[in-house]
């Protein structure tokens, strides 16, 4: 609005309407309003596209058009200034139409005089200043949340990228540690057998007293304590079972390998039978079992270790609980608590790769429990029907 003057525009076919509301607002001490006027549809709507006005006043009937559509059209046009709907008689339908369209208020012809015409004005210019605000105010949120759509796909985007190298180091790594076994097991391996069949016939030597001879013995018996250890150390790099047999077989050989080094007892109810999972499924499950099973060993004080391994609606469900300790939550105190922490999260992140999930359930003196849920996607795994 101008700072002394309220510029007014009239728009009704009826000169008889203009001179009435000149009428009204002379009556003001101070000339705060300029009134002017367009006889028809196509001036007033001139007049709002020139946007040279403070205030609209449309009449509800503008001979054969409807100054609902002007309101209509103003508003689509970009007009943000405030317009009252002129109209010969006001109810709520009259109200919620003019609302519906962008009109700011509302007027009954003869029912309004100086007074009421200023306050409705001063009501409409409000009302229009709040909504440009809260246009302003929604288009300000608008751009924040485009703004955080574009973030969240950047970092969807990140992490799926992430995802996807993470599973490239891990198919590297176990790729790396296949060739490492049969490095250990075909040249390693083959170079102590040879050994030990040279020392073998050394320590047979027929001269009593001989010194090579007692000397082979004793090499030879560090070979095969080589070879032992040689094996055990390529069965942790990497189970030849779980490559030539599958994930039951790699299960079974680790829980009797452990069940040599330490007391435990262990129980296993494996149901794949001959059925071969996914690679990537049957390395990141093992992986898992293998931690879990160290993890009991290392922290829980138990005796017996159970592992079920099932496949039903092509979902792998891996269980192994253990009658130890238990965890708290306030976590038992250990040397390396960090330790623990990070197996389990280790185990999350490979069964992450793979769709996988990782529940823990655990009850301090009555031990724990670990949930692993492998979703299949591959067809040619089905599962059997196990009730």
């Amino acid at each position: 609005m101008s700072a002394g003057k309220i510029k007014v525009l009239l728009v009704d076919d009826a000169e008889i309407e203009f001179r009435s509301l000149q009428r009204i607002l002379h009556k003001f001490s101070k000339p705060l309003y300029r009134l002017d006027w367009a006889s028809s549809y196509a001036e007033g709507l001139a007049a709002i596209r020139l946007n040279q006005h403070d205030v609209y006043l449309i009449d509800f009937k503008l001979g054969p058009d409807s100054g609902l559509d002007l309101i209509r059209c103003a508003r689509e046009q970009g007009l943000v200034k405030p317009i009252i709907l002129l109209t010969a008689y006001g109810n709520a339908a009259v109200d919620a139409a003019a609302t519906e369209i962008g009109a700011n208020d509302y007027l009954a012809k003869g029912e309004f005089d100086a007074v009421v015409l200023d306050r409705a004005v001063r009501y409409a210019t409000r009302q229009a200043r709040n909504m440009v605000e809260m246009e302003r105010r929604l288009a300000e949120t608008q751009a924040v949340i485009a703004k955080l759509q574009l973030e969240t796909e950047r970092r969807t985007l990140a992490e799926v990228e992430l995802s996807n190298v993470l599973g490239r180091m891990v198919s590297e790594q176990e790729a790396e540690r296949r060739r490492i076994t049969r490095e250990l097991h075909d040249n390693i391996g083959q170079s102590l057998t040879l050994l030990q069949l040279g020392l073998g016939s050394i320590k047979g030597c027929p001269t009593a007293g001989c010194g090579a001879a007692e000397n082979a013995a004793a090499m030879l018996n560090i070979t095969r304590h080589m070879s032992v250890e040689l094996h055990r150390l390529a069965w942790e790099i990497r189970p030849a079972a779980l490559d030539d047999l599958g994930l039951e077989s790699a299960i079974s050989q680790l829980a009797a390998e452990w069940g040599k080094h330490c007391e435990l007892t262990f129980s296993l109810h494996l149901a794949l039978g001959a059925r071969r999972l996914p690679s990537d499924v049957e390395s990141a499950i093992y992986r898992v079992v293998q931690e879990a099973i160290t993890n009991v060993v290392r922290h829980s004080q138990a005796s017996q270790v159970g592992i079920i391994l099932k496949l039903r609606n092509n979902e792998v469900t891996c269980i192994i609980e253990d009658n130890g300790c238990g965890i708290g939550r306030d976590h038992v105190k250990e040397p390396d608590p960090t330790r623990k922490r990070l197996g389990l999260l280790g185990m999350r992140e490979r069964l992450a790769l793979i769709h996988g999930t990782l529940e823990l359930e655990f009850t301090r003196g009555r031990g724990a429990t670990v949930f692993v849920r492998v979703p299949l996607q591959d067809p040619s795994v089905t599962p059997k029907d196990d009730s």
